[in-house]
């Protein structure tokens, strides 16, 4: 059973807890909701870490959607969670 994943802030939590947890099959992370920044931005700041290094998948972005590995995961900027669907 896959379990299908938002995550509601991609600041270094975000982004670590996505890094750590991208190779397990039971998740499926879906949707990325950050005001602060778009598609691109996220892709590069998931790329590079100054603490934890460079990640070994390769994060790009393309129109509204981080990929990563050929797999899309859709951003919103939504402030308020309730209107993220």
């Amino acid at each position: 059973m896959t379990i299908k994943v938002g995550i509601n802030g991609f600041g270094r939590i975000g982004r670590l807890a996505l890094r750590a947890a991208w190779d397990w099959p039971e998740l499926e992370f879906v949707q990325i909701n950050d005001p602060a920044g778009d598609a691109a931005t996220h892709a590069h700041l998931l790329n590079f870490d100054s603490v934890h290094g460079r990640w070994q998948h390769e994060a790009g972005s393309d129109g509204d959607a981080v990929v990563i590995n050929g797999k899309r995961i859709r951003v919103t900027a939504n402030k308020a969670i309730a209107d993220t669907d």
